[in-house]
């Protein structure tokens, strides 16, 4: 198809690699961001019990998964 020529396919999740989640940190993978970038988190996120609404991009829906974005704490 036209529209997935060139485009990758981001299906490896590194599920043998165990989550670095080290900290005290409510976010998973957040723990070495700066202390800006924690405390919109903090907003969005609730420290208590790290629960939140996403809402959904339409994005994924026509150009398929963005790579890199499964797991943040890979980077």
């Amino acid at each position: 198809m036209a529209d997935l020529d060139g485009q990758k396919v981001a299906k490896d999740y590194a599920v043998d690699i165990p989550f670095a989640n080290q900290g005290s940190f409510h976010v998973k993978g957040a723990n070495d961001l700066d202390w800006g970038m924690k405390k919109h988190l903090s907003n969005i996120f609730n420290p208590e019990s790290g629960n939140t609404v996403m809402f959904a991009f339409d994005h994924g829906y026509f150009m398929g998964s963005t790579a890199g974005l499964e797991r943040l704490d890979l980077l």
